[in-house]
Order: C-alpha cells, then structure tokens, then sequence
C-alpha cells in the first residue's frame, strides 16, 4: 500500500511542481523574516563636473543654500543597507547638463546618485533632486601661505624656522567666495619631535572670523604645499644688567633687581654653548644724579648675540630693571685732639688745638654705620714749614674702607708757639718825666704782668695770630 502511495506520488508531474513552488515560497518567507527590508537615510556632498563649461564664459557657479549636499535615503534588505556608508556612493551634477536658457538667475543641475556596491540589492531614493547655482564673476586672488604647528616638541627642543614651498597660492572661484578669503595656512605637526620634520599638507582657507572655508566652486594652483620646521635645542641663561653713571650726592647704587632673572633660549648646539648669559649693555640706564629707585622695561631681543639664537617665546622678550638706591644717613663722631697725629712739627715748637675734640661727620649706609666707632677714625695733621702763630688747616681723616665717606673737608685750628722764645711784655703809653703817678701805675701793671704770665701770653698769642694772618 505504502508503496502503491509513493509511486503515484512520484510519477506525478502535478505533484512535482507544486512541491517546488511550495518550497521556493517557503524560502522566500523564511529569508524575509531573517533579512527583512531596512532604510537608511544619507547626506552626502555632490561633486561638481564640468565647472570649465562656465569657466570660458568669464563666469563660475555658486551654490544656493546647501543644496550641494544631496538628502536620500535607500532601502533594500538589512544586511546589504547596513553595509552601505557614505563612500559607497558616486554624487555629482554636471554643469553641461544645466540648461541656461532658464529663466531667473537660479539654474538647476541634476544631481545624479550611484551605488558602487550593492546596487543590484537597494533601491535610492533621491529626497534632494537638483543642485541650485547662480552664475557668478569669476574671481582670482593670490595669497601668501602662512606656516603654523601644532602640539609641542621633545623636552628640551624648541620650533626654529618653519618654511612652506611654495608659499603663493592662487584662488579662483566665485568673487563673494574668494573675497571671503582673509588667510590661507599650512600646518605640522610637531609634537613629540625632536629633529627637523617635513610633510606634504593641503593649505587651509580662513574667513575673518577663524572660519574655515570650503567650497568645490574654489580652485586652487597648488592643492598639496611642503611644509618644514627646523627642531632646535634650548638653554636658560641669566640676564645681567650694567648700569653707569653715579647717584646724587649721599645716596648710593645698591644693584639691580630683574623680572625674569633667567630667559629660555633657542638655537643650535654650538651656539648655546658659547652663551652663559644675556647681558644688557651700561648705555642703557644712567643713575647718574638718582635719588629714587628707577625701574624700567628693557627689550632683550637686541642682546641675544649674533643671529640663529633667538627666544623660546617671542612675547617673552620684555625684562622689567629695578636699580636700587639707597639713601646715606650722616653721623657726627667726636675725635679726641690726643688721637690726632701731628706730622711735622718742629723739635722746639709746641701745637695746642681750640678745644678738647674734634667733630667729623661720616656718611654711610645705616648697616654700615652701625658698625663704626671712634677708635677705627684715624686723623693726621701737617704742620711742616708752619712757623709760630695761629693757622686753619685740613684734617686728613682715614676711615675704615670706602663703605664711609666725608661730605666736607675738615678744617682745624691750632697755635704753634716757640717754647724757646722769651714772653713778650706790652706796655702802655710810654712814661711822662716826673709823672710818679703814672710810674707807678705802669710800675703795677709791669708786675701785674709779671704775676700774671698767662695773661701775657694770651696777649702774645693774639698778637701773634695777627701776624700770621698778615702774613699768610
């Protein structure tokens, strides 16, 4: 019976393809619930063809809106839609399909979309269907490339030069693009570098406000520039300061005070190594007559030396000098006549001084002062050559070191007297014979005299002091 069954079955060609057609449907159900249909939208720049067609007629195209981006969407099963990416796809419009007999100034360009894989599984569909231009001037403008880097060399190395060539570039395009234009730049990167680096990179278009601008309408003579920046060694080196002239009389120089007191550096090896500091020449800042502090910001970029060294930091180069001065204070110091060498004076003659001591007035910073004594003055006096009499001479002091100075010269007097001399007696008017009164009067003033030896001597010596003043 079974096998009655089976051969009907199988000698049946109604039987059969109805068995086939229920599988293949089978199949199809099967395969839609593993791999059902899927959409995926894309936007995508159109690349523009043919831009030369509006080129010859003195005229380049401008883009209205964004409408050189294309919007679409595709659709298929997930597997080949989810494989799909925006490379995937071939976007452009050629300008020799627009039709410029169109009316208004926007034209339309069709904007044609290709798969490049998968097309045979996914089906696009165009949301974004014409590009729209204005025909405009044709604008052409040079500029000058500007090299910048990026990131921060090895330690211890700076960023020499950097060169691009060639530096011009060429733009043509549309003249509300090209007029956008306010720089174009080339960059490296340098980080980590410790040696000069090279490389091949696209100039970037800039607007007013830091904006990059990009536009398939622009062309430019040179789309890759070379790009160089030369890895130097750096150095922190000292800043001194000269200073001339001198400061008013009582204040003194007490050095300077720089803000950095150490600058960094850039060059080659052997030079860095021929530098141990920056030193700001004297013809720079005069003291001469200060009585104040004088600060002033110098610029050290003239003193880096010869050229290949130069500063880490550009906008490093301002220094801020402060010259310090300070005011003396004075002080007056009693000498005792005892201690006053006296050079000079002869064996048979005797000096006595006005007075028991001697005032000098010593002027010093208030640190120094305070360390002086009377004992470490030394005073000489010359009196060679003098004869008796009363004489105003200068006093030489000698101070400890040039920490002390004397603002006036010193003068001292004294009185030389012969100790050999005879006293010399002064007498009145001279006697009238047979005048015993007067006699005896002149006799009482001989002895008053005569008992009163120093007042005769202080007669003398002024007497004698008017002398030496005529004299001298």
């Amino acid at each position: 019976m079974f096998r009655k069954m089976m051969k009907h079955l199988v000698n049946n060609p109604g039987l059969k393809i109805l068995s086939v057609l229920l599988s293949v449907v089978l199949w199809m159900v099967v395969v839609k619930m593993a791999d059902p249909d899927f959409t995926k939208p894309f936007s995508v720049p159109v690349e523009i063809l043919n831009k030369d067609v509006i080129r010859t007629m003195g005229k380049v195209p401008d883009i209205v809106g964004d409408t050189d981006i294309a919007v679409f969407y595709i659709s298929g099963p997930r597997s080949y839609v989810e494989d799909m990416d925006s490379d995937d796809f071939s976007v452009t419009a050629d300008l020799s399909q627009m039709d410029l007999s169109q009316d208004g100034e926007t034209k339309l360009v069709p904007i044609e979309i290709t798969a490049k894989k998968n097309e045979k599984h996914i089906e696009i569909i165009k949301k974004t269907v014409n590009m729209q231009i204005t025909l405009e001037d044709l604008s052409e403008q040079k500029f000058v490339i500007s090299p910048e880097t990026t990131g921060t060399p090895a330690e211890g190395c700076a960023i020499g030069d950097v060169e691009v060539v060639p530096n011009l570039l060429q733009v043509s395009g549309p003249e509300s693009v090209v007029s956008r234009i306010n720089r174009v730049s080339a960059s490296i990167n340098v980080d980590g570098i410790s040696s000069d680096v090279t490389d091949s990179v696209k100039p970037v278009l800039y607007d007013e406000n830091g904006e990059v601008i990009s536009s398939e309408l622009l062309e430019m003579n040179q789309n890759v520039v070379t790009i160089r920046a030369r890895i130097l060694g750096t150095k922190s080196v000292p800043v001194h300061c000269q200073v001339r002239g001198t400061p008013a009389a009582g204040y003194e120089y007490r050095g300077v005070e720089l803000t950095p007191e150490t600058i960094l550096i850039k060059g080659e090896a052997a030079l860095l190594n021929g530098i141990t500091s920056i030193d700001i020449p004297d013809d720079v800042i005069s003291l001469e007559g200060a009585k104040e502090d004088i600060e002033t910001t110098v610029d050290i970029t003239p003193y880096l030396g010869d050229g290949g060294v130069s500063l880490v930091d550009d906008t490093a180069n301002q220094v801020v000098v402060k010259v310090l001065i300070e005011q003396k204070e004075s002080k007056v110091f009693h000498l005792p006549v005892e201690s006053i060498k006296i050079n000079g004076l002869k064996q048979d003659y005797e000096l006595s001084f006005q007075g028991s001591t001697v005032s000098v007035t010593v002027r010093a910073l208030k640190e120094y002062m305070d360390t002086l004594q009377n004992g470490s003055i030394k005073a000489e006096l010359d009196v060679e050559d003098l004869e008796p009499g009363v004489h105003t001479l200068p006093l030489t002091v000698t101070l400890p070191d040039d920490k002390f100075e004397l603002p006036d010269t010193i003068n001292v007097q004294v009185t030389i007297e012969d100790k050999n001399a005879p006293p010399e007696i002064n007498q009145d008017e001279t006697e009238q014979p047979g005048d015993d009164n007067s006699g005896n009067s002149n006799n009482n003033s001989s002895n008053g005299n005569n008992n009163s030896p120093n007042g005769n001597n202080s007669g003398n010596g002024t007497n004698q002091n008017n002398r030496d003043s005529e004299e001298d």
